[in-house]
């Protein structure tokens, strides 16, 4: 399915319809599709504050199983980027946490969690970005990229260290060791996209 809004060009594959149809088919917990659709709201919280800033509206959204692939997007170009941008998918995560908290606490838990890795300093993610774009402000851009770097493998050792402490005490929970080795693979990711 293709449309577009404001001059840019939305493409829904197929696939990511079928991802959404094989969650709620398949997940009986529902924990899947709340992931699936507060990740959806944190892209449309981008793609809001992109229409809404003048210079910042991409080309082209795709929806695929994969991920949404934003085109011509400040959140890709950190030194032509916006903070507002790139914080606007964290703030609609815990803001539709907020509001469905009394009645959906399993969406609000996930909504939340999901904002809360997304802010990270971690590079590659939305609070690497914006910790790159304040500290470009104060230093030359070298030296704040060697910042970022380094915060975000501290950030991520505090994590593992912290998941693998919690995998030991209660012997199954590999929660918020898998966030950390998500993340390190998200900055290797980023990592080899730059050099």
């Amino acid at each position: 399915m293709n449309f577009s809004v404001k001059n840019c060009r939305v493409s829904v594959s197929f696939y990511f319809f079928a991802l959404l149809c094989a969650a709620a088919f398949f997940d009986r917990s529902g924990t899947m599709l709340w992931g699936l659709l507060a990740a959806l709201l944190h892209e449309c919280g981008h793609l809001a504050a992109m229409f809404f800033i003048p210079g910042h509206a991409p080309r082209e959204v795709s929806f695929t199983p994969f991920g949404i692939k934003i085109s011509n997007s400040p959140l890709s170009e950190f030194a032509g980027g916006n903070g507002t941008v790139l914080a606007a998918g964290s703030v609609t995560n815990f803001l539709s946490a907020a509001l469905t908290f009394g009645f959906l606490p399993a969406f609000a838990g996930v909504s939340a969690v999901l904002g809360l890795l997304n802010i990270l300093p971690v590079e590659g993610m939305d609070g690497g970005g914006i910790l790159r774009l304040w500290l470009q402000r104060h230093m030359p851009e070298s030296n704040a990229h060697r910042v970022v770097r380094r915060v975000s493998w501290a950030t991520i050792v505090v994590l593992g260290l912290s998941g693998l402490t919690i995998l030991l005490d209660t012997g199954y929970n590999f929660t918020l060791l898998g966030a950390a080795a998500a993340l390190a693979l998200a900055g290797m990711k980023k990592r080899t996209g730059e050099d």
